[in-house]
């Protein structure tokens, strides 16, 4: 089952604090997205080390709720690891990564990025929270040690250098790249309400349709090499054990025949 991860829009500098029943109005009018598992990239590059902060797994429910009772019964005092910052210092940060970041992702993302700015410029603050308690691991630091990895290795997109050549984000941006003929827009940014803008999804949709009409002209062209060799092959056996013609014009049917019967189940 995948993880849900959340970016919201805060009134505060931390996460609601549910031992004092604070998530009843959090979400009251606040812009949210949400993406799966780990957070996406662009989320990334608003935060540095110095944003990382704990709180209670047993405080992600209000107090007097059979959840915050079920939470504090399985982990206690434990605590997990989230971000959050205000909105001007996430602004500064994604300006001052850009070059460094889109230079990897390739210049047809600069649009991307640019919107997702401009999206945190009108819809979010005065601070912006990065909700990560899915990720909770008990307070055995595991995931705060991968947080503080990628932080660090953005920080250095600060100071003018290059990310880490196999850090952190090199496999963000790796695992980006893998998977990013499925849905650009979600992978780097997660989606919300009136996030992406229709103009955006349609733009990388596109993108999207043409690499995956491209993969499959490829894996085709690789099919029909393989089936070619299996046709010489074959016929050259026929020859060679027989010394006749006949044989080969056999072996070549039945390739042929099973290269047709493949072509009609795919395409018919």
């Amino acid at each position: 089952m995948s993880l849900r991860l959340c970016l919201d829009s805060a009134r505060q500098p931390r996460t609601p604090d549910g031992s004092a029943g604070e998530w009843g109005d959090f979400f009251d009018g606040a812009m949210e997205l949400e993406a799966k598992n780990w957070p996406p990239l662009l989320w990334w590059a608003m935060f540095s080390s110095g944003d990382l902060v704990e709180a209670r797994i047993a405080d992600t429910e209000d107090a007097g709720t059979d959840e915050h009772a079920e939470l504090l019964s399985e982990w206690g005092e434990a605590t997990y690891p989230y971000l959050v910052v205000d909105q001007r210092t996430a602004l500064s940060r994604l300006h001052v990564r850009r070059q460094g970041l889109t230079s990897r992702l390739g210049a047809q993302f600069s649009p991307l990025y640019d919107e997702f700015v401009a999206l945190i410029d009108a819809r979010f603050g005065p601070y912006v929270l990065l909700r990560t308690e899915a990720l909770a691991d008990g307070g055995e630091g595991g995931i705060r040690m991968l947080f503080e990895e990628t932080l660090a290795d953005l920080e250095r997109l600060d100071a003018g250098h290059a990310t880490a050549a196999g850090g952190r984000v090199d496999s963000l941006i790796s695992d980006f790249q893998r998977w990013q003929h499925t849905d650009p827009v979600w992978l780097l940014s997660g989606v919300g309400d009136g996030w992406p803008s229709v103009a955006l999804r349609e733009r990388y949709a596109a993108t999207a349709v043409r690499r995956s009409s491209s993969q499959s002209a490829e894996r085709s062209t690789a099919v029909g090499w393989v089936w070619g060799v299996l046709v010489v092959v074959c016929s050259i056996g026929a020859y060679w054990l027989t010394g006749s013609v006949w044989p080969i014009v056999v072996a070549f049917g039945v390739v042929l025949a099973v290269l047709v019967a493949g072509f009609v189940r795919r395409w018919g």
